[in-house]
């Protein structure tokens, strides 16, 4: 038997293909029945297991979709049972990642049915504490779309998920990390328009909020602008025509600004930041500025009322946040550096003398370097709670204040009391609530809490052998990818809550009523 699938059930499938886009009633009991008699065929031997691999990741593409589509529960939870039997059954791995793909579509769609229904039933609620209600789901759905966008071999399928990423960070107030994904989406496939317009969108409503740099903003959407509609066909096989039809309809800014301050070519430390995206401002490309001090991110003025500290305490907080990242930057790139600079041996400037423990392992101040930078950049993380516990007078003893227990409410779902949340736009109180969940080994960043723990309270060390992982014993070994990879991502991890906390500062301002509104002056900068 070959692994061609049997002409009698491509046009069996090719007749359903035709009969979902026709939107026939019938089409879910239809595919209820293609499904189970493919379960039949592979146990009666008339189809081998990729046949029936191939047909049964059609299957629940189809269930999925038309569910989605139609808002039919049982069809998309069908179609995610058949992605997930065929990806555990294990006879065509190669498909793995479009299964997973699947899946994250699925669980995505019944999200967005379950969250019609409870606007329904809620519609005074602010719209971001359903996706806090929907947390365990909503995890899994950014985990499955980032390890098919970032691991996936197929360049398209990896934009589709990476797109579809975005937009799931993005409905959440999580606008940083968002546009990240939009980029890497374009960066597999430049030519998924619908990338291109959901960052353009996104850089819109960011303008129209009164956030960010206005002019920069402009100029970088005005790209992504053109680029969406430039590959609007390629939109319409993606999403739909309606929704290349929205990316029509975006309008040019006219906008003179600067797309990205690029700073000093010859600068590796510059280069190296803007590379990664790692500089401290509102920027989304280059360093945000041609100044000596760049890295410019902080909150602009707060409205102090009678009988409160004049200057408030929270510019302290963001100046010791600020300068903390700096550091923990600055000390993750000279270990890369000097890393790289001599990948298999010690390097020269280093003053130590270790032994060799004839295992392939690599010690010195290079890989120490990388694992305290990424450990001091995740304990910026709870000093960020112990600012916006102090800021909005959450009522929390700052001892026991951390990253991952400040946002909610004990171990519930409710957002912590005080902390602002819009009635209609994307809350940086969820934001940072839903971030702080995926910092976690279930979650989007598992590195990053994982390798932080083990090089807190445990040995890590650098190998070019056979590596451990981070483990719970006394010693774990990393190779250097890894290593990178983590301290890149505690990075980027911090760099988005400490924007997130600004963006939560303005949503307390922008909620204050007229007769609440005093005189907010910012402070000068210090020189």
């Amino acid at each position: 038997m070959t692994d061609r699938v049997p002409r009698t059930w491509a046009q069996r499938r090719d007749a359903l293909v035709r009969s979902v886009a026709a939107g026939h009633s019938g089409t879910v009991a239809q595919l209820a029945t293609f499904s189970s008699d493919l379960d039949d065929a592979l146990a009666g031997r008339r189809l081998n297991g990729v046949q029936w691999t191939q047909l049964k990741f059609s299957c629940s593409s189809l269930l999925i979709n038309l569910g989605a589509a139609r808002g039919i529960q049982d069809s998309v939870s069908a179609g995610i049972e058949c992605a997930r039997d065929a990806r555990e059954r294990g006879y065509l791995p190669v498909l793995d990642g479009q299964l997973n793909y699947n899946e994250a579509n699925g669980l995505s769609a019944l999200h967005d049915i379950d969250l019609t229904q409870w606007r329904q039933a809620n519609p005074e609620s602010p719209r971001g504490i359903f996706a806090l209600e929907d947390q365990d789901r909503l995890r899994t759905v950014r985990v499955l779309f980032a390890s098919v966008g970032y691991l996936s071999e197929a360049a398209d399928v990896r934009g589709r998920a990476l797109c579809n990423l975005g937009n799931t960070l993005d409905r959440s107030g999580r606008w940083l990390e968002a546009y990240q994904a939009y980029v890497d989406a374009l960066a597999a496939d430049p030519t998924n328009g619908n990338a291109a317009g959901n960052a353009a969108e996104l850089l819109r409503l960011r303008v129209a909020r009164g956030r960010g740099l206005g002019g920069h903003y402009a100029a970088v959407y005005d790209r992504y602008r053109e680029q969406a509609q430039r590959h609007r066909s390629r939109t319409v096989e993606l999403a739909g025509e309606a929704v290349a039809q929205r990316w029509d309809a975006l309008p040019p800014s006219g906008s003179a600004g600067h797309l990205s301050h690029d700073g000093d070519p010859l600068d590796e430390y510059q280069q190296w930041i803007k590379q990664h995206r790692l500089a401290l401002t509102v920027a989304v490309e280059g360093l945000g500025s041609d100044e000596h001090r760049w890295d410019s991110a902080m909150v602009e003025s707060v409205t102090v009322h009678s009988g409160e500290p004049d200057p408030p305490p929270i510019f302290t907080s963001m100046n010791v946040l600020k300068a903390e990242y700096l550091v923990a930057r600055r000390l993750a790139f000279q270990g890369e550096k000097l890393l790289f600079e001599s990948l298999f041996a010690q390097h020269p400037a280093d003053t130590g003398t270790y032994a060799d423990t004839l295992d392939m392992s690599l010690y010195g101040e290079p890989p120490a370097q990388l694992v305290l930078a990424q450990r001091a950049t995740l304990d910026l993380l709870d000093k960020i709670a112990v600012a916006a516990n102090d800021h909005f007078k959450t009522g929390m003893q700052a001892r026991k204040v951390t990253f991952e227990n400040y946002w909610r409410e004990g171990k519930s779902s409710q957002l912590r009391t005080g902390l602002p949340i819009p009635e209609k736009a994307a809350s940086a109180a969820v934001a940072l609530a839903e971030l702080s969940f995926d910092i976690d080994k279930d979650g989007l960043y598992p590195e990053a809490k994982t390798l932080r723990n083990a090089g807190t309270h445990r040995l890590v060390h650098l190998t070019h052998g056979a590596a451990t992982g981070v483990t719970e014993l006394a010693h774990s070994s990393i190779d250097a990818e890894t290593l990178v990879h983590a301290t890149h991502q505690s990075l980027r991890v911090a760099r988005a809550a400490y924007m997130y906390l600004i963006d939560l500062v303005q949503d307390q301002q922008d909620a204050l009523t007229e007769g609440e509104q005093l005189m907010a002056l910012p402070l000068p900068n210090q020189y």
